[in-house]
C-alpha cells in the first residue's frame, strides 16, 4: 500500500456540512431554493470546471451525472432525460466530490455497501441544496408541507424526507 493513502475509518460527515455551509456563506445564499448557479461560479473559478447536459448515451442509462477529468479540464456531465429535481441533486453531489478532492485522488476508501466518497458527496449535497437553518426556519414559520417544502427546495420529496430526518427535524414537522 502506497504510504500516503489514507484510509479513513468513518465517512466525514461534518466536514461534508461544514463544506456545503462554507460554499453558501461564500455564494451569499440564505433563501431556497439554493441556486446552483453562484453555487456553480464560485466552483469555476476555485476549480476550472464546467457543467454540461448530456445524453444517457454520453453518461450512461444508469448514471445521473459523473465528474471526470477530461486532460486536465474537470468536468460535470449530467443526464439531461432525468427530472429537474434529480438533476439539482446530482450536480450537488458532483460539487461534493470536486470539494472533497475525489477526483484529484484524496479519496477516502470503502467499507460496506457504498464508498465512503459517495456518501460525503451526498451528505455535502443534502446539505447544500436544504440547509438545516433554512429548513427549521420554514419549518418554524408553519411550512409543513412536504411537498410544499420540496418544491421550495428544488428537491425530490424522498429527499428531503432523509435530510428532515437525519438532521432532527422531523420531530418539527409533525
Amino acid at each position: 500500500m502506497d504510504d500516503d493513502v489514507a484510509i479513513a475509518s468513518e465517512p466525514k460527515f461534518k466536514e461534508a456540512r461544514h463544506k456545503a455551509a462554507a460554499l453558501l456563506r461564500d455564494a451569499k445564499i440564505s433563501i431556497p431554493p439554493v441556486s446552483l448557479n453562484a453555487v456553480y461560479q464560485l466552483a469555476q473559478k476555485e476549480f476550472g470546471v464546467v457543467i454540461v447536459e448530456a445524453n444517457e448515451s454520453v453518461v450512461g442509462v444508469e448514471r445521473d451525472a459523473m465528474l471526470v477529468n477530461k486532460d486536465g479540464q474537470l468536468v460535470i456531465l449530467y443526464n439531461k432525460s432525468r427530472p429537474r429535481v434529480r438533476q439539482r441533486f446530482s450536480v450537488a453531489h458532483e460539487l461534493g466530490h470536486l470539494y472533497f478532492g475525489h477526483v484529484l485522488g484524496n479519496s477516502s476508501l470503502h467499507h460496506g455497501y457504498k464508498n465512503y466518497d459517495e456518501q460525503e458527496a451526498d451528505c455535502f449535497a443534502a446539505f447544500l441544496l436544504m440547509p438545516p437553518n433554512l429548513l427549521r426556519n420554514d419549518i418554524k414559520n408553519k411550512i409543513k408541507d412536504v411537498d410544499e417544502l420540496a418544491k421550495r427546495y428544488g428537491v425530490s420529496k424522498d429527499a428531503l424526507w432523509i435530510q428532515i430526518t437525519n438532521t432532527g427535524l422531523l420531530n418539527k414537522l409533525i
